[in-house]
């Protein structure tokens, strides 16, 4: 009984991992859906390439400006920023605002109270202060009709009854409330920096926040030195913030060159100033990587950015076998400088080859899962 019972065990282990190779057959020939072409190709059906969005164009011969590949910032255009400061003497309050909070025109930005200080509510002094002028100014022009006064001595009057109005007006452009002078935003954007707390002691005209209008920015490109023969060609520029991988064209954007250095600051590097409409997420004071684009162009074989795949250092491109739909050629190629979008080929490629400029790295990926033909994992 013990041997026919081992017997039985032994071909239970058997069937099992015959069953099990054939499985794991199966499995890797349903996890590939590509496999390798006898040249040595990438097969990947057709309907499997419009799955993955491969997408494949013919190459061609283009001008192409010579670039200049850099790093620079976005800052706000002048004009749009502006600092806020204290319109009197007194204790802070800011509410809820951070850096980087919206605010409308005319929005609060904080809230003065001028009563917990030795001086008193200067509010209701310039309020006293005001209605004081008025009347003292009402009754000398009553008296000047009826020329008990001087002509001088009423303009005095007048203009004691001016200055007041308008510091009380200063005082309450904002608005006034009951804990305080509102101090509100004379522009639509964003807080740039908050340079007080809530519950600092501030003086008239001290500094309380900036707000950037974030409307108009300027993209400054910090270029070596070594180019500078070459900034009087510059005309236009793409960039790609650090916060994502889109590039933008400044051409897009209703970009335009407005200046570039003479002279470096002593740092090795010369400014590159440009101004564009800020019709995207841009956060001024940010990084970016900058490709200046020069006048000067020459015909050059180029593909997009994403076209080219890189393995152990070398860079490939995918082509399109000409008398097979479904096959694909990896292709090594030496590229130049790219423009932040497209990159030269300068060796690699002839004009009028398909080459694969979406989907790189899916049929990257599948030429590395594909299982060459005629073999299996079963042994």
């Amino acid at each position: 009984m013990k041997k026919t019972a081992i017997l039985l065990a032994l071909c239970a282990l058997v069937s099992a991992c015959h069953h099990h190779g054939v499985k794991h057959v199966h499995d890797h020939e349903e996890a590939s859906e590509a496999h390798h072409h006898e040249d040595g190709g990438i097969e990947i059906s057709p309907e499997r390439q419009e799955k993955l969005g491969i997408l494949v164009e013919p190459v061609c011969r283009e001008a192409f400006s010579q670039v200049i590949r850099t790093s620079g910032q976005i800052e706000s255009s002048a004009g749009d920023e502006m600092t806020i400061v204290a319109k009197a003497d007194g204790i802070v309050r800011l509410g809820h605002l951070n850096e980087g909070s919206a605010v409308g025109k005319g929005s609060r930005i904080a809230i003065i109270s001028t009563k917990e200080i030795g001086s008193g509510d200067v509010l209701a002094k310039a309020a006293i202060t005001l209605e004081t002028a008025r009347k003292e100014y009402e009754r000398d022009r009553q008296l000047s009709q009826e020329n008990i006064v001087s002509e001088s001595h009423l303009d005095q009057s007048r203009l004691a009854y001016e200055h007041a109005r308008a510091a009380y007006e200063a005082l309450v452009s904002g608005g006034a409330e009951e804990d305080g002078l509102v101090v509100s935003s004379p522009l639509s954007g964003y807080i740039k920096n908050l340079l007080v707390k809530s519950g600092d002691y501030v003086q008239t005209g001290t500094p309380l926040a900036t707000v950037a209008g974030n409307r108009r920015l300027r993209l400054r490109a910090d270029v070596p030195e070594k180019y500078y023969p070459l900034l009087a060609q510059v005309r236009n520029a793409e960039f790609t913030p650090s916060y994502g991988g889109r590039t933008y064209r400044l051409s897009e954007l209703n970009g335009r060159l407005v200046s570039y250095g003479r002279a470096s600051d002593g740092d090795c590097f010369i400014p590159v100033i440009f101004e564009f409409d800020n019709k995207g997420t841009f956060i001024s004071g940010s990084f970016v990587e900058v490709f200046l684009k020069t006048a000067t162009s020459s015909p050059a074989i180029t593909v997009p950015i994403e076209a080219v795949v890189e393995d152990q250092g070398v860079r490939y491109v995918f082509v399109r076998e000409e008398d097979d739909d479904d096959c694909f050629e990896k292709r090594e190629v030496r590229i130049g400088q790219s423009d932040g979008l497209r990159v030269p080929v300068l060796d690699g490629l002839c004009e009028g080859e398909k080459v694969v400029v979406s989907g790189a790295v899916h049929v990257k990926l599948a030429g590395v899962s594909a299982v060459p033909a005629g073999h299996t994992h079963s042994h």
